[in-house]
């Protein structure tokens, strides 16, 4: 991100439907953690937790936000700052009806144009006197028990973790490019889909860091500088959120591929992420693969005629073949299809490479 609300001396662009009461005076009656156990809001009014989400034109899965967080069960008194991130859609006439309807304390904020996640989530949580803020996203769906789990978590410690997996009910999207995000553990990325922490840990470590442009890495930089100060991680397996599965398509894989530019900023931020990868300066396996195969390709285009250099190019090439083909073939893609995809195969992890080296030079952290 080039620039940032809170941080460039200008006022942010907000419109913001807040309580009458101010955040001081929510803060007196707010809440607390005691004894290591959760204490109950004696007013639900102002609640022990904030659930913050970050959305952009996507007023289609708002309802089922909704109501997925309107189910929860045992769980404290909380209520939800849903961001506006400069939709183009409906969302926020989608998102003012639903708070006129709703059973819970849903209070929508609007960014007047896109500021990107790390914004919206920061003037969300910072718009709540809760003591923890939990953060789901837009295309997931909380089970019942979600914030009850997250909340038990966040009773011994700063950050808790809940498990995520594809929602059951869409796993018929599966497709060699489709998306979606399944964390059984603790994986040292704390991706913001399930995700909570104690409110003074944000505060003191300024919440997320907004020259994240993209939703790509300001989640795991806010977790590993918040772990520095000495904070406590937890796992919640109880904790579960059922993140879409986006369909199948080329086109939108190759789109979404720029945004791991990221990926070198938070390399550069966090030179210790670098034991997560699969070695040092490679994000993804492919990527080492592709890396000799264009070399191949390259060396095969300027010396079509010489047989030892067709012999090269074509063991240049051949460890990308037998990666996507027979290591790490694309999903549901059976042994016959896995050879006509390995094109389209090729351009998704081609295109992950240039916008990983794009981030390196802007970024100064080199990683492919």
């Amino acid at each position: 991100m080039s620039s940032s609300l809170g941080t460039a001396g200008q006022p942010p662009n907000i419109v913001s439907r807040l309580p009458a009461e101010t955040p001081n005076s929510r803060n007196d009656r707010a809440p607390s953690l005691q004894n290591g156990h959760v204490q109950p809001a004696a007013d639900p009014r102002h609640p022990l937790v904030a659930v913050v989400i970050a959305t952009h034109s996507r007023a289609h899965l708002l309802p089922r936000l909704v109501a997925a967080l309107e189910g929860q069960q045992d769980a404290p008194a909380f209520e939800v700052v849903i961001v506006d991130d400069g939709s183009t859609d409906d969302t926020w006439a989608v998102l003012n009806h639903l708070s006129r309807r709703s059973g819970i304390p849903l209070r929508p904020m609007r960014l007047l144009r896109n500021r990107g996640p790390a914004t919206a989530r920061n003037i969300g949580w910072r718009s709540s006197a809760a003591e923890l803020i939990a953060f789901t996203d837009d295309d997931c769906a909380p089970e019942p028990g979600w914030l009850a789990g997250l909340a038990a978590g966040l009773s011994t410690a700063g950050i808790a973790q809940g498990r995520t997996i594809p929602d059951p009910a869409q796993l018929d999207r599966t497709g060699p490019f489709s998306r979606t995000l399944s964390v059984d553990r603790e994986d040292g990325f704390y991706q913001t889909c399930n995700v909570g922490y104690r409110r003074d840990l944000l505060e003191l470590n300024g919440g997320f860091e907004e020259a994240f442009r993209f939703p790509a890495g300001e989640d795991t930089d806010l977790a590993w500088r918040i772990k520095a100060g000495g904070a406590t991680t937890t796992f919640c397996p109880d904790a579960i959120v059922r993140h879409d599965v986006r369909p199948s398509d080329l086109l939108t894989a190759i789109r979404d591929s720029w945004r791991w530019q990221s990926v070198a900023l938070a390399l550069s931020r966090h030179p210790q992420l670098r034991q997560l990868l699969p070695s040092r300066y490679v994000w993804r396996r492919s990527h080492q693969h592709v890396v000799t195969a264009v070399g191949g390709l390259a060396l095969l285009a300027t010396a079509r005629r010489s047989r030892p250099a067709q012999i090269a190019a074509v063991a240049l090439a051949s460890p990308y073949v037998r990666y996507r083909v027979a290591a790490a073939p694309l999903p549901t893609a059976g042994p016959r299809r896995r050879w006509a995809l390995l094109p389209a195969a090729f351009a998704v992890d081609a295109t992950e490479v240039v916008a990983c080296l794009v981030g390196s030079i802007r970024h100064r952290s080199f990683v492919i």
